[in-house]
């Protein structure tokens, strides 16, 4: 076992020692460890687990009662998790990862196939593409204002053509329209979509998108 190996797996039961059960079980299933050697990314890592440490030793805990098999969750989920945790760029997405493995526990999802799909979906999204979601969802209250045909105009089309492309919303125009930029009126939550954002989003927002439905 090397180093590095054995350094995230300090960390992981510093945090909670279930949880550090869970990265040294999971990890022996992930298809990547050969990575492990990129000194960055392995930092990186750390670094998040330390950030989020709280929400992870919730998730130990959680797992501790939780009725769901340690299989389904060390071979199958875990291995997911832990490699969009070291893969991914934006640590502003970090917390929706988390959020969703968090929710496998605690809504009992044995749905593997469905909670796979939503990972899948999570990791084709960037950051930005998300906050365009939570204004069609009225997450966020405040419009996403960018100057016609400027950087920021391109990246919010592109961000509207790749939800859509996605499942998570239907955007109602005209055959005539199909360049219209996609006002809030115009968007229609799909029920993936509803099912992707009950996912990713802790308690207290979720409450608040659903008092707003």
């Amino acid at each position: 076992m090397s180093e590095q190996f054995k350094e995230i797996i300090k960390v992981a039961n510093n945090i909670n020692p279930t949880f550090g059960e869970i990265v040294q079980s999971g990890m022996e299933y992930a298809p990547y460890l050969g990575k492990l050697y990129q000194t960055i990314k392995v930092n990186r890592l750390i670094r998040r687990f330390n950030e989020h440490s709280e929400k992870l030793e919730n998730i130990g805990q959680l797992s501790i009662d939780s009725r769901l098999s340690a299989e389904f969750i060390n071979e199958r989920i875990f291995p997911i998790v832990f490699s969009d945790l070291f893969e991914e760029h934006e640590d502003a997405k970090i917390n929706y990862i988390l959020t969703g493995f968090e929710n496998v526990f605690i809504e009992e999802n044995k749905h593997e196939s469905l909670v796979i799909s939503f990972f899948d979906t999570l990791r084709s999204l960037r950051y930005a593409d998300i906050k365009r979601l939570f204004y069609f969802s009225n997450i966020i209250k405040e419009p996403l204002f960018s100057f016609l045909e400027s950087d920021d105009h391109v990246l919010q089309r592109n961000n509207d053509h790749k939800l859509e492309s996605l499942g998570l919303v239907s955007i109602t125009k005209m055959w005539s329209e199909q360049e219209k930029d996609a006002n809030k009126e115009d968007v229609r939550i799909n029920l993936y979509g509803d099912r992707f954002l009950r996912f990713i989003l802790e308690k207290d927002i979720l409450e608040e998108y659903l008092s707003n439905k």
